[in-house]
């Protein structure tokens, strides 16, 4: 059981979900001393500061920034500071208070600066709300809502129904800001009152959720009614996780762990809302004391609670001692959930605390190291690559065999410098080696994009790969489908010969698409035999994909009666794919097919 001091880490109200502007206007009505509605007097006051006064502020403003106010937070006690502030503005004029403003900007101590500028504009409302309003609108954007919320607590005290019509006439945002504003002071009105300007200024659920957090609040002696109250009230869950969160721990101090399996059945229908509003809960209370809590589930039976709580709560833990965590799960019965926890912990570590991860890898399985490791120095390398790979030496003897780490090592690398990449592989690896070409296979269509020509050098120089093609496909693709196909075009000669085919179909179809047909057409002229037809197969096929009707309206000017055949074949299976031309169209095709694309017509047809 945790103690009460700690129970209130997690908020000691419900206060604590509004905002600051809530909570500085709270401070600033005690300061100002705001009257009820039916007392309040607006008349202006006959006590104003003096001319002299006004002058020697603006003096002070220019000279230390703080104008009037050094005297008033020179006061070593809060309440001095709060009497002072009062008295000043309490005897203000308008016109004084306009200029309080703009001189409580240079006031240097953030909270005092904020204290203050709510305390004006609570002043100046209760006389001009308009030019109050006019303040906040010319004032930094990053406190228009704090703001907003000062003027319309002070307003809805004042001028209620005047506060409420210009109110409607806000967008969405600050029209909410304003409604949290009137229903939190004006909480003297009846509730049909209050649902009523709810109702008025679109946010009726706002309305809801203020009631159901007073009514929890008020029953937190019995957080199991006031959970029900949060859980079964009219508002979407997902708006209430601060208050939830304040209830869960509340009854956590009654009723210990028990709380998290009452948390996991209460929130398991699978939506997206249900499981982030029950993790988040989870983890709060699991954070206060995980191996309670992991000690917790040890009497739970096996299932889908007994999985996802230890899954949580080891989570939680690996954040802040991984390996206490490590031996706590040892002591599960079920190998099973030890190996998930175990994984789960693991991973977590790897993420953050990657460096305490590398030097403790030990403590891991050998079974599930190399999962964590590639986190772990894909973290690293995020920042630092040469520092990444110069740390693999120290877990070599651990794992092994390093290579899927040295791969995303390598390829996190390349995303932001190829070629210093491209360089180290190159130097690290004989070209013998296939860590080589599955290295530069990752990283060289990346280098390509970013220096084309340095990428196909130094693709040719390696091996074919396991494909049959040289890498220099993969470099030939990215330059022709990035828009350069002139040079893709340049480097076509100097492909290897079993790559031939697959380069010149790459630049062929980009042609296409770039509707260069007669190029694309052009760039195959020179194969013969099984390579023409490899190619122009390959050419059609795209050109239907591309634009299937230009295709069947050039089929008679292609350059040979092969070629032509290839290319009714194209469009008749395209057709048969997804309709696209009627029955004498297709007839048109198939007068152009010879006997063996019109067998293998035939063969797709009666598939």
């Amino acid at each position: 059981m945790i103690s009460s001091k700690r129970g209130l880490q997690l908020g000691f109200s419900f206060v604590g979900g509004l905002s600051l502007g809530a909570l500085v206007s709270v401070v600033i009505l005690s300061i100002v001393s705001l009257q009820k509605p039916e007392s309040i007097n607006v008349q202006p006051t006959d006590r104003h500061l003096s001319s002299s006064q006004i002058t020697d502020s603006t003096s002070a403003t220019k000279a230390a920034g703080i104008g009037p106010f050094k005297e008033i937070f020179g006061h070593r006690n809060i309440a001095d500071q709060s009497h002072a502030l009062h008295s000043v503005l309490a005897h203000a004029t308008q016109q004084e208070l306009t200029e309080l403003w703009h001189q409580a900007k240079n006031i240097a101590r953030e909270n005092h600066r904020k204290i203050t500028q709510h305390a004006i504009l609570q002043n100046l409302t209760a006389t001009n709300p308009q030019e109050a309003l006019r303040i906040v609108e010319g004032g930094s954007k990053f406190q228009t809502n704090d703001l907003l919320h000062s003027v319309f607590s002070q307003w809805s005290v004042t001028q209620l129904d005047a506060a409420i019509t210009v109110a409607s006439t806000f967008e969405a945002p600050q029209r909410k800001i304003a409604l949290q504003a009137i229903l939190e002071i004006r909480d003297d009105l009846s509730e049909s009152k209050r649902r009523s300007i709810a109702v008025q200024l679109g946010d009726d659920e706002h309305y809801l959720k203020l009631v159901s957090d007073s009514r929890a609040s008020q029953n937190l002696a019995e957080p199991k009614k006031s959970w029900d109250i949060l859980v079964n009230d009219e508002v979407d869950n997902s708006l209430q996780q601060e208050s939830l969160t304040i209830v869960a721990a509340a009854w956590f101090e009654q009723d210990g762990f028990e709380v998290l399996s009452k948390i996991f059945t209460q929130f398991q229908d699978n939506t997206s809302v249900s499981e982030v509003i029950r993790q988040r809960l989870v983890r709060v209370l699991v954070k206060m004391d995980p191996a309670g809590a992991l000690n917790y589930t040890r009497a739970l039976p096996q299932g889908l609670e007994l999985s996802y709580l230890t899954d949580e709560i080891v989570g939680v833990w690996a954040r802040t001692d991984p390996k206490a965590a490590l031996v706590a799960i040892a002591e599960f019965k079920q190998a099973s959930l030890i190996s998930e926890l175990e994984k789960q912990i693991a991973s977590v570590w790897a993420r953050t605390n990657p460096y305490d991860l590398i030097t403790n890898i030990e403590a891991i399985s050998e079974q599930f190291r190399i999962s964590p490791l590639e986190t772990a120095f894909l973290n690293i390398a995020q920042k630092n690559p040469l520092e990444a790979i110069t740390l693999l030496s120290s877990v070599e003897s651990y794992v092994g065999n390093t290579s899927t780490i040295t791969k995303e090592i390598v390829l996190e690398w390349s995303l932001t410098e190829p070629n210093a990449a491209a360089e180290w592989i190159v130097d690290n690896f004989s070209s013998e080696d296939p860590h080589r070409q599955n290295l530069l296979e990752d990283i060289l269509p990346i280098l390509a994009a970013q220096d084309p020509n340095r990428a196909f050098d130094l693709a040719i120089e390696q091996r074919t790969s396991a494909d049959g093609n040289g890498l220099e496909l993969q470099v030939i693709r990215v330059i022709a489908r990035d828009g350069d196909i002139e040079l893709a075009k340049k480097l076509l000669p100097r492909v290897k010969e079993n790559t031939q085919v697959s380069a010149f179909s790459a630049v062929g179809s980009e042609l296409v698409r770039a509707s260069r047909t007669d190029e694309a057409l052009e760039l195959g002229k020179d194969f013969t035999g099984t390579k023409e037809r490899k190619y122009f197969e390959s050419i059609m096929y795209f050109w239907t994909d591309v634009d299937a009707k230009d295709l069947y309206e050039s089929i008679a000017n292609l350059p040979s009666s092969k070629i032509k055949s290839i290319a009714a074949r194209a469009v008749i299976i395209r057709h048969q794919i997804d309709p696209f031309f009627n029955d004498d169209q297709i007839e048109y095709a198939r007068s152009f097919l010879n006997t063996d694309d019109a067998a293998i017509v035939k063969r797709f047809e009666n598939r």
